[in-house]
């Protein structure tokens, strides 16, 4: 992707580059990466990077942490709860006029973990993609008890401004084999596009 479009990037597993690296960088990516391993000082140096007008972009388990952080959540735009067993289901364009959803059919059959999210304030974000919950069974978690899915409107991809900064999250991205299809990269292409423009 970046060779394809010409910017540079870092690769990273080390929290202590978000303090040494990050002022250098336009964006930050959280690719299945959550804030579970980040200290105090990580996240004051994630805090400064969106306030000085930062791009913010997570991937699927970014939303998923096991640790309570209320501004990262916030971050992220939701925290995640639960998913049935991987399936197809339709994802539905809600804004076509966005960049990570531009390339998309109205209608895209895919198959992923369909998150279920908590803490979601649907007046701060912007949503570019939902799931259609009669397009699979939301009930069938990994045990006997039914999951509740999240109802007729089950965002799973959105956009906002945050503290200063810019925020994207899709929760697509579990399978290994969507970081090999087009229409998924140019999803996640189109985030990073936004949270850099101005």
């Amino acid at each position: 992707m970046a060779e394809e479009h010409q910017f540079k990037f870092n690769w990273t597993q080390r929290p202590n580059d978000l303090i040494e690296k990050l002022p250098e960088h336009d964006v930050v990516i959280f690719m299945n990466a959550n804030a579970d391993s980040l200290k105090t000082k990580h996240m004051v140096a994630l805090k400064t990077f969106m306030k000085r007008g930062g791009g913010f972009v997570g991937i699927h388990g970014t939303a998923d942490g096991e640790n309570d952080n209320t501004w990262f959540d916030g971050l992220v735009g939701a925290k995640f709860v639960d998913h049935p067993k991987l399936q197809a289901a339709i994802v539905k364009v809600e804004n076509t006029d966005f960049p990570a959803t531009w390339h998309l059919p109205n209608k895209w059959l895919r198959s992923d973990e369909w998150y279920n999210f908590e803490n979601m304030n649907l007046d701060k974000l912007n949503i570019v993609l939902t799931v259609d919950e009669a397009s699979y069974n939301f009930t069938a978690g990994y045990d006997e008890i039914p999951l509740k899915g999240m109802g007729e409107i089950h965002p799973i991809s959105w956009f906002q401004y945050y503290e200063g900064g810019k925020s994207f999250y899709t929760a697509l991205g579990h399978k290994p084999e969507s970081y090999k299809d087009k229409n998924f990269l140019d999803h996640i292409f189109g985030g990073i596009y936004w949270v850099v423009s101005k």
